[in-house]
């Protein structure tokens, strides 16, 4: 293990949650724009069924973990990219909060240690 791979899946999963969770309410109750919450809706429930889908590496209904670190990789990819959208078009808030979502998503996704395998 290096020092960069401290995450358990099992914390990443938690991690993904609480994101997706902030994504889901987050937009609703601050009043931002409806295509915002609409947005915020739809991420944040693929970001909670991700973590929920990563809670343990084996059963009916979860991932592999290597499918678990391109699903992460490609939401933080799509998050930033989201965020890059509502700047272009100058939603400063909507900006702000899927450019942090997505960055803490990348951090989760570089700092989680994608094995099962005992430490």
């Amino acid at each position: 293990m290096t020092v960069a791979r401290l995450i358990s899946p099992t914390l990443r999963s938690g991690l993904l949650i609480s994101v997706g969770t902030v994504l889901l309410v987050l937009p609703f109750v601050t009043a931002m724009q409806p295509a915002v919450v609409v947005t915020g809706i739809g991420i944040g429930a693929l970001q909670v069924a991700l973590g929920i889908a990563g809670t343990d590496s084996q059963g009916r209904g979860t991932l592999p973990v290597s499918a678990q670190a391109v699903y992460d990789r490609g939401l933080a990819i799509g998050l930033l990219a989201v965020s890059v959208l509502y700047g272009i078009v100058g939603d400063q808030a909507a900006l702000g909060l899927f450019g942090a979502a997505g960055l803490a998503v990348l951090a989760v996704t570089v700092t989680t240690r994608y094995s099962t395998r005992p430490l």
